[in-house]
Order: C-alpha cells, then sequence, then structure tokens
C-alpha cells in the first residue's frame, strides 16, 4: 500500500481517537477547543512579549510591513499562475492530449512520509513561530488589540495563530489590515532568505565536491550486482569524477558497449553500458546520485546543519507562497484579495466574487494535488 493512503488512514484513526476523547473527557475543560477536524489551543501569556517588541522601532515595522504588502501582491499573482498553469498541464496530460506524467503543484507536507521527519519538523516550527508572531507584531505596531496566541492543528496540518480582536481589526484602516495580514508570509520569506544566504555564504564553502554517491540502481541495468548503493564513485576510465557534473558530462559522451573502469571507495569495478531509454545512441548506466562531499569541519555536525538550513528555506518559501493564493475566507491572500476587491465594488458584488475565486481556488488545489494519488 502507498505510504499515502497509509498516512491517509492514519489520519483519519487520529481524529476519531481525538472525537472520542473529546465525547468522554470535554477538551474544552483543558483550554483545548475541538472543532470536528480542527484543534486549537490558546493562552494570552505571549501578549505582552509581542507588545513590547511592536514598540521598538514602529518606523522599520512600518517599512517592513508595506514592502510585505507589495510582495503579497506579486506573490498572490504569481502562485495563482503557477497553480492555474500546472492544473492545465494536469488535465492535458490526465486526458492523454499531452505524454509527460503531471506532477503535483501542491503536496502533503507529512514529516516522516512525504519529508524527511526531524529537519522537516524544525523547518515547520520556524514556519509558525515567524508567520504568527510576524501577524502580532505588526498588528499592534498598527494599533490592533490581540485577544490571544496559540496553536492549531487542521487535519495534519499543525499551526499557530495570532487572534487579534475583531473589533478593533474592523476600526483599523484598510492599510493596516493588509499590513497585518501580509505579515506572516513576509516573515516567512525574510527567513527563507536568511536560511538560504547561510547555505549559500556559510556552508557551501566549507563543502568540498568529492565523488558522487550511488543512490539506487536499476535492476535491468549493466551496474546491478556489481555497484551497490552507498558506493562512491571518483574515477571512470582514468577521469577523475569529482562532481554530478563530471558525471553527466562523461556520461553524456558515451556510447551503448563502452566499457568503463570505474574506481570507487570500495574498489575497482568493470560494467558495459546499454542502449539509453529515450537515446539509442548514448550509453546508459543505471544508477541514481547524489553529491559526496568532504570538509575541514565535521560532517556529523555540517550535513544536519546543511539539512535544518535547506528545509527552514524550502518550506518557509513554499508555505509562505501557498498562502498568499487569493483564497477567500482561509488564507491571507484571500483576506488581502477581499480587500482589494471591496475597494472597487459594493458588499454583494464583492461578496460575489469571493465565493467565484473560493470556488476556482478550492477546484484549483484538487486538480494540483490529485498526481499524488496516481
Amino acid at each position: 500500500m502507498s505510504p499515502i493512503y497509509i498516512a491517509l488512514i492514519g489520519i483519519i484513526l487520529f481524529w476519531l481517537v481525538i472525537k472520542e476523547v473529546d465525547r468522554r473527557y470535554t477538551l474544552s475543560n483543558y483550554g483545548i477547543d475541538f472543532q470536528g477536524i480542527i484543534l486549537l489551543w490558546k493562552t494570552e501569556k505571549f501578549n505582552e512579549l509581542i507588545d513590547s517588541i511592536s514598540k521598538k522601532g514602529r518606523k522599520v515595522w512600518n517599512l517592513y510591513s508595506l514592502v510585505g504588502i507589495g510582495a503579497a501582491v506579486i506573490g498572490m499573482v504569481g502562485v495563482f499562475y503557477l497553480l492555474f498553469s500546472n492544473a492545465v498541464t494536469v488535465i492535458l496530460s490526465l486526458t492523454g492530449l499531452i505524454t509527460p506524467p503531471p506532477a503535483a503543484g501542491v503536496g502533503f507536507i507529512i514529516p516522516g512520509v512525504t519529508v524527511p521527519f526531524w529537519y522537516s519538523i524544525i523547518g515547520i516550527i520556524v514556519v509558525l513561530i515567524v508567520h504568527e508572531a510576524s501577524h502580532g507584531i505588526v498588528a499592534r505596531a498598527n494599533k490592533i488589540d490581540l485577544k490571544s496566541v496559540g496553536l492549531a492543528l487542521f487535519l495534519v496540518i499543525p499551526g499557530a495563530f495570532v487572534e487579534p480582536d475583531e473589533e478593533s481589526v474592523q476600526k483599523s484602516s484598510r492599510l493596516s489590515r493588509m499590513k497585518v495580514y501580509s505579515a506572516g508570509s513576509m516573515a516567512n520569506f525574510v527567513t527563507a532568505l536568511v536560511a538560504f544566504v547561510l547555505i549559500v555564504g556559510a556552508i557551501n564553502p566549507l563543502l568540498t565536491p568529492s565523488g558522487i554517491e550511488v543512490m539506487s540502481i536499476e535492476d535491468t541495468s549493466g551496474a546491478f550486482g556489481i555497484l551497490q548503493e552507498g558506493d562512491i564513485i571518483k574515477e571512470i576510465n582514468g577521469v577523475k569524477i569529482e562532481s554530478i557534473e563530471n558525471f553527466h558530462g562523461f556520461m553524456h559522451d558515451s556510447k551503448p558497449g563502452d566499457e568503463l573502469r570505474i574506481l570507487t571507495d570500495r574498489g575497482t569495478f568493470n560494467i558495459t553500458l546499454s542502449e539509453h531509454p529515450t537515446d539509442p545512441e548514448r550509453g546508459y548506466i543505471g544508477i541514481i546520485t547524489s553529491q559526496n562531499y568532504t570538509s575541514t569541519v565535521n560532517m556529523g555536525i555540517l550535513i544536519p546543519l546543511s539539512g535544518i538550513l535547506f528545509w527552514i528555506f524550502f518550506l518557509n518559501f513554499n508555505i509562505g507562497l501557498i498562502n498568499l493564493f487569493p483564497l477567500p475566507f482561509l488564507l491571507d491572500g484571500g483576506k488581502i484579495f477581499k480587500e482589494i476587491v471591496d475597494i472597487k465594488f459594493s458588499e454583494e458584488k464583492s461578496n460575489m466574487i469571493q465565493k467565484a475565486f473560493a470556488l476556482i481556488g478550492i477546484m484549483l488545489f484538487v486538480i494540483n494535488i490529485l498526481p499524488s494519488f496516481l
């Protein structure tokens, strides 16, 4: 059974257990609000901390949130275009009009199933902290009161939230509301940028390419039974192979029937190339590889640190971008979309437009997720 289906069964069982626990013990007695497929824990303990931070450098927070509005609008247009164009590709592929297999435009973030467990857990925690803290700080910097701060779980998606006082929100200006709505994704983008700079500027210079690692081997290839997963390829026919680019360059010029003498960390092996599946005139070895590195710094420290930074970058950028999808009533992008539409249209027409976009948005998400189940 596919790991995705196993995970879905686990999710259903989890929520059935939570429902039974709530029936027997009433979770609200313990400060937990159970709403079918949503768990909420609210507290006022962090309100003073957020208030204190917001009072320091109000001009900086004002500039930060103005840039955030610009980034949010660009992100809204960009993510809508990406999901729409990918949905078209999925539909054309499923109907047989184009041959490439469809790629999922939106995937499930399930630690340990679809993403590495500890790296993604740390990345998700960072996403939640910076996203909601930014909402709260910008809200207070714009004199919008907060009711509570809390943690949430929606299906399998963990979350955090800052709950502003609704009356205070409505009394604030449209610009202030848009600043608050865009602040979360702005924080995610800034965090992603910081992680990227650290990877490129601090981690990568400490790594030296040192051969390529064999990750998997096709059982019908000439390398099967000769090479092993985990082997580090260092030379081929006397040519040093220090990077994946070296390897791809060498294989690009190879022909079917060529004999390769491959030097690895486990010894030297001879392999005869077969025909490439997509180009009969090219040689094919049938292995999947990844870059191997050495460093003067302990790799036991450097590799986990690099992995954590990568997933902080990846999750912050992608979740921050998806959050800007103009899906009314649910995502921050939808709230910003509402404020923009309200400028030009009456309340009745604005609601109609939002409902239409909500329907379109849900359809796009469903179509983009479909390839995950194929």
